[in-house]
């Protein structure tokens, strides 16, 4: 963990509701004795003030569904405009960064590191506490971008976040290059988040629409992960 921070945040690089957003995601294991030690490690740095950049926005993640491939733990996510991401990159690494760089190594194993940003949101921002994501790999972004936001800006339901988003660093070999991201509040639609449309046919009709005019994707992975705590 401190050799993967340490050098990321020597380069210069909220969910905001009236924009898109960059981020940077860190994804590392944690043996399960030692959950509580490092959400506190993370609260404890983060929620301090001039410890964060105006406009960023810290999460922290438990990976909690997800195939054998995708066998980290945790995520620690960086969020914000990209001036905002770029200002907390170019934060001091004074002594009080050092040291929560070594006592974060101390109980985590370093997986990977991806950076991105966000291309299309529908659904009132916020913090919802489960999160689908899917992983793809689509050839043509304006083709999907524009059949995802026919689809989307009509049939998403109010009480959901949905995003498009592009990976731009730190692709897996599997060659993921965009992905969605779903945010709700509860395990129960998280696990049924497509039964608002089983009642509604032309909900049906244009989800059908939808994929048939996205152009070449593949389905890389999907996963859920529980937002532990945000700073």
């Amino acid at each position: 963990m401190k050799n993967l921070l340490l050098g990321v945040f020597t380069l210069c690089t909220t969910f905001l509701s009236a924009q898109e957003y960059h981020w940077t995601a860190y994804n590392f294991t944690v043996a399960p004795e030692d959950v509580e030690i490092v959400g506190k490690l993370v609260g404890d740095y983060f929620g301090v003030e001039g410890n964060k950049a105006a406009g960023v926005s810290v999460f922290l993640f438990e990976n909690h569904f997800s195939d054998n491939g995708m066998n980290f733990s945790h995520s620690l996510i960086f969020t914000g405009t990209i001036d905002a991401v770029g200002a907390q990159y170019a934060l001091d690494s004074g002594a009080k960064w050092q040291l929560f760089l070594t006592k974060m190594n101390r109980y985590t194993n370093d997986y990977s590191s991806a950076a991105g940003k966000s291309v299309i949101s529908f659904g009132k921002p916020g913090s919802h506490p489960i999160q689908n994501l899917y992983s793809m790999r689509i050839e043509d972004q304006t083709k999907f971008a524009k059949a995802f936001t026919k689809y989307h800006s009509k049939y998403s339901p109010s009480d959901r976040r949905v995003t498009l988003g592009r990976v731009g660093l730190g692709r897996s070999p599997d060659g993921e290059t965009h992905y969605i991201l779903v945010g709700v509040d509860d395990f129960k639609t998280a696990m049924s988040s497509g039964s608002y449309r089983e009642n509604n046919k032309a909900a049906m009709a244009a989800w059908k629409e939808y994929w048939e005019n996205t152009g070449e994707v593949k389905l890389i992975r999907s996963s859920t992960r529980v937002m532990l705590g945000k700073w």
